[in-house]
Formats: C-alpha cells, structure tokens, sequence
C-alpha cells in the first residue's frame, strides 16, 4: 500500500507553536487571499464531494488556525490516498482563500493551473 498525502497541515508562524517546530519541518505556511472568490468556492465544492466518500476521524484536542489562531476542529478526512483536516475546505480555502497544492487539486479534479 503507498503512503498517504497530507493537504492543508500548516506551519505555524505563531510563537505559542514553537514547540511543535521539528514536527512542522515539512509543511507548509498558509498564504492567505491567494485564490478568487469563484476559485475559493469552486474548489470548496470539489472538496466537500470527495469528504461525502471520505471517512472522517475524531481526535481528542484541538487546531489552532496558522492565519488568524482561532480554535479550530479536531477531526479530519482521510482517503487512501490523501489525509486533510475537516476545517480545511471551509477555513482555509473558503474564508481565507488559501491554494491547495497542484497535486490535491488534481485528485480532487480541479484541473485549472495557476
């Protein structure tokens, strides 16, 4: 079985992460403002459809948002091929028009390229 992707796990910019730096290394940081509105809710949707045949898992504990550090959730979607937190289409590509990766935005059938 190949390993799983990971989409929108996010370094942190905020000092009260410090801690978590050395698991982080390999994240990215989200930029805000980078997709259109349209952009933003289209691939929302492409999202939302894959998480409607998604497992979804519930951990104990909960996620800061690397843009603005409001409490976020504590559960995320996961496929055999790629994992991502359930705040993700809303949070991050929705409200803050944060750009998923060219590969997730391939699997999730938004073809479009920036």
């Amino acid at each position: 079985m190949k390993e799983q992707k990971i989409e929108g796990y996010w370094k942190s910019t905020n000092p009260q992460y410090e801690h978590q730096k050395i698991q982080e290394k390999d994240y990215l940081i989200p930029i805000p403002n980078i997709l259109t509105e349209q952009e933003a809710k289209e691939i929302y949707n492409l999202i939302v459809n894959k998480q409607a045949t998604a497992t979804l898992i519930r951990y104990k504990g909960f996620s800061g948002s690397r843009i603005t550090g409001e409490r976020l959730g504590s559960q995320e979607y996961e496929t055999n091929e790629w994992r991502w937190p359930a705040d993700f289409a809303e949070h991050y590509v929705l409200t803050h028009k944060v750009k998923p990766t060219d590969e997730f935005l391939n699997y999730i059938g938004y073809n479009d390229k920036f």
